[in-house]
């Protein structure tokens, strides 16, 4: 199986016009704090992403009841319960898993198809028809050297040199391609974009793009059959970007969440991570706020618990707890 005839795409000004207008927006989420889903948010962002997934596969099941089931998991008593679970509880494990290595994508499927298919988590070993709507089928995916051309593919999304939003496109329209498992692989290859993507901008580890891809569906598998038929995924990438495009510009166009002292420290501890810092690293992090709002907010968090602080004001060293 040739890689380059998976990964072969035209480039044309619309790709490079989208790559642009992305990046601008990924630098006004950075800008105003973003990154991080607002804690009211975070939910419906999650049930908006899963309820999507299963919907673009033909799930049934709308918007409450997905709700209910990432709230009580246990409740799930049939596939279409099971497979909210499992993708609610693989999102919850992306942060974790490497999206460049064929062992944490078997990790993946695994909950991923959890109770729902008897190799979950394991390569298929035969031939599998390739089906985008039609009853005939368009080709026969070979499982000939699967695993070693799966690897591959994921070595070309970690070391290729063009933009990563285009490669994890590729990524996203490989892993369909191949279909390296019975079942599950478009829901797979859209959480492993995400998976890429999250690493180099944390927002995408909550933005529901797949929300924005199941309101132009047809469109979605339309670009996926041209792709495969052509051996040129360019139009897909597009239509990728698109969506990716749009999903952003939602974010940024809801109004900032009004923060309090408590919920600056906690984004900012969420960036910073356990390293040591002073006054002036946060102020640089919220170059809006005063020196003195500044000072308020650490103190605040040291005497709560949140920070441990050794030295005076202005020399202090401050450190989560």
């Amino acid at each position: 199986m040739d890689l380059g005839t998976i990964t072969y795409y035209s480039i044309d000004p619309r790709m490079l016009n989208l790559v642009a207008t992305i990046h601008h927006r990924l630098g006004e989420i950075h800008a105003r704090h973003l990154q991080h889903s607002p804690p009211e948010l975070a939910t419906a962002y999650r049930v908006s992403a899963v309820h999507a997934n299963m919907a673009i596969e033909g799930g049934m099941l709308d918007h409450l009841p997905v709700a209910r089931l990432m709230d009580r998991p246990a409740s799930a008593s049939g596939p279409a319960e099971q497979e909210v679970v499992n993708t609610h509880r693989t999102l919850d494990h992306l942060p974790e898993l490497d999206p460049f290595t064929a062992h944490d994508l078997r990790q993946a499927h695994g909950l991923l198809m959890h109770g729902l298919a008897m190799d979950a988590g394991h390569f298929r070993t035969g031939p599998m028809d390739v089906l985008y709507g039609d009853p005939e089928p368009l080709r026969v995916a070979s499982a000939q050297d699967l695993p070693a051309v799966v690897q591959d593919l994921l070595r070309y999304a970690e070391e290729d040199d063009f933009p990563p939003l285009i490669t994890s496109c590729v990524l996203h329209f490989g892993l369909i391609y191949l279909r390296p498992f019975t079942a599950g692989n478009g829901r797979l290859a859209r959480l492993w974009q995400r998976s890429m993507l999250m690493r180099l901008w944390p927002v995408f580890a909550y933005l529901p793009f797949e929300a924005f891809i199941h309101r132009a569906e047809p469109a979605y598998h339309a670009a996926l059959e041209y792709a495969d038929r052509r051996g040129d995924c360019g139009g897909f990438i597009n239509y990728l970007l698109e969506r990716i495009d749009e999903a952003l510009a939602e974010v940024l166009d809801k109004p900032d969440p009004v923060r309090g002292p408590s919920d600056r420290v906690v984004l900012f501890l969420q960036r910073w991570g356990d390293r040591a810092f002073r006054r002036k690293d946060y102020l640089s992090f919220y170059p809006e706020l005063s020196t003195a709002t500044a000072t308020r907010d650490l103190m605040e968090a040291s005497v709560t618990g949140r920070l441990v602080k050794s030295g005076e004001v202005r020399t202090a060293v401050y450190r989560a707890s």
